[in-house]
């Protein structure tokens, strides 16, 4: 509302901090994102292999023969 009484003793070019860290914001943001979704191909990598395995299992299971007494 009145934006000249808060800068009014700071200069400008000490009070204008968004370009100065624009790139590390930016560089940090595009880090976060790239690691959830190698975070989240990761997990659907672990889970399509793990029910692979376990279609593998249940396939070899069935067809052994029942052990006699």
């Amino acid at each position: 509302m009145f934006p000249h009484a808060f800068s009014s003793g700071v200069p400008a070019a000490i009070l204008d901090m968004t370009t100065d860290f624009t790139p590390l914001l930016v560089g940090m943001v595009l880090l976060l994102s790239f690691c959830v979704l190698a975070f989240a191909f990761a997990i659907g990598v672990h889970d399509t292999r793990e029910a692979q395995h376990q279609n593998k299992q249940d396939v070899t299971d069935t067809r052994e023969f029942p052990k006699a007494a």
